[in-house]
């Protein structure tokens, strides 16, 4: 018996499966968490290494070796590999442990977040696994901030402006990748599956990472937020942001910009991201958390301006003249570009009229006539 038989697709199979791993995986982590020393007597860390290293294996080379002998991803395939690369990070960090390392040094975060976005990146290319550019993405922009955090000066948090500009040049990236990731050419996954799913597998991989960029883009404005905890007289000692027009404006275009796309394409994530977004632009702006000497209530200034942007959008989608149909198609096309998966296929040329019979017909005489 071959793999391809072990890991055949059946329904109550992969249910089996699912839980099977969903159930080891916490097991194996809830040994590790309790074995740490937290809890009573603890293991020693090339133990507690091994006890990850195990779990994570077998998760992680279980879903791409059993997405690699059926033609179509299955769900079970995606639940092992996601959650064996969500353990990598904890993995390589105990490892960093063992050997008597820093696991809180950034260039220790950095490489081991980078390591993991790798392993990411690689199960969905590869082997087609869901969810792993966007939890890659995620990876990466976690190695990016850390990296930065041992170049800046006392830290990222000592240089917010230049942070929220490195979140947004991460987030460009991400976007590019996205559109890289799109007009891949598919011929390794058309072996593996039919040529009609592989346009829509190629799409949802480029919106998990568009999804990366606008968690980046919405972040990058987002972090004004950290002066509520200060004026709240949270608990969190935390360093802040101060309120900026440029950065507000930024993030409400970020999660303008990705509640469109996710409502134009269908993609809940983007969606999910730029509703945050807005509901933070709503508690910053509208709140003014930060602003020492806070005016007297008025509709002046951004509720005036959000309102009457907001009704002349509303009329100018009223106007006869403004169409764009297809507009989704078309977006794909462009990204795509010509010659690509990604580009609506031509119509076909018109069948050639059918030659004349033999001895001519139809002349003016009619049906076997002769010309006068």
């Amino acid at each position: 018996m071959n793999l391809s038989q072990l890991f055949a697709p059946d329904d109550g199979r992969d249910a089996l499966r699912t839980l099977a791993g969903l159930l080891l995986g916490l097991g194996f982590a809830m040994a590790w968490a309790r074995k740490s020393g937290g809890l009573g007597g603890g293991w020693g860390d090339w133990g507690l290494f091994i006890t990850l290293l195990i779990i994570t294996v077998f998760l992680y080379g279980v879903g791409l070796i059993g997405r690699l002998n059926t033609p179509t991803a299955r769900g079970w395939q995606s639940v092992y590999v996601v959650f064996g690369v969500i353990l990598i990070p904890v993995l390589l960090l105990q490892f960093v442990q063992a050997v008597n390392g820093n696991t809180g040094a950034a260039l220790n975060i950095f490489w081991v977040f980078l390591v993991g976005a790798g392993a990411a990146f690689a199960a969905t290319l590869i082997a087609d696994v869901r969810y792993g550019l966007l939890l890659g993405s995620i990876f990466i922009i976690v190695s990016w901030s850390e990296l930065w955090q041992k170049i800046l000066s006392n830290g990222i948090f000592a240089h917010y402006g230049i942070y929220r500009g490195l979140l947004v040049i991460i987030g460009l990236i991400l976007l590019a990748g996205a559109v890289a990731v799109y007009r891949m050419d598919p011929a390794a996954r058309l072996r593996r599956g039919s040529a009609a799913a592989a346009e829509p597998e190629r799409w949802v991989r480029a919106q998990d990472m568009v999804t990366g960029a606008a968690l980046a883009g919405v972040l990058a404005g987002a972090l004004t937020f950290t002066v509520f905890f200060v004026q709240s007289s949270s608990l969190f000692a935390v360093a802040v942001a101060s309120p900026s027009l440029l950065w507000d404006l930024e993030l409400l275009v970020a999660s303008l910009l990705a509640v469109l796309w996710g409502a134009s394409l269908g993609n809940r994530g983007t969606t999910y991201i730029g509703a945050i977004g807005l509901f933070i632009f709503l508690v910053d702006v509208g709140s003014e958390v930060g602003i020492k000497d806070i005016p007297a209530s008025t509709i002046v200034g951004w509720p005036l301006i959000l309102a009457i942007v907001g009704a002349a959008l509303f009329l100018a989608s009223l106007a006869p003249n403004i169409a764009a149909p297809n507009l989704a198609t078309r977006i794909r096309a462009t990204v795509g570009g010509s010659g690509t998966a990604g580009a609506a296929p031509p119509p076909p040329p018109p069948p050639p009229p059918p030659p004349p019979a033999a001895g001519g017909t139809g002349g003016f005489g009619g049906p076997g006539g002769t010309a006068p």
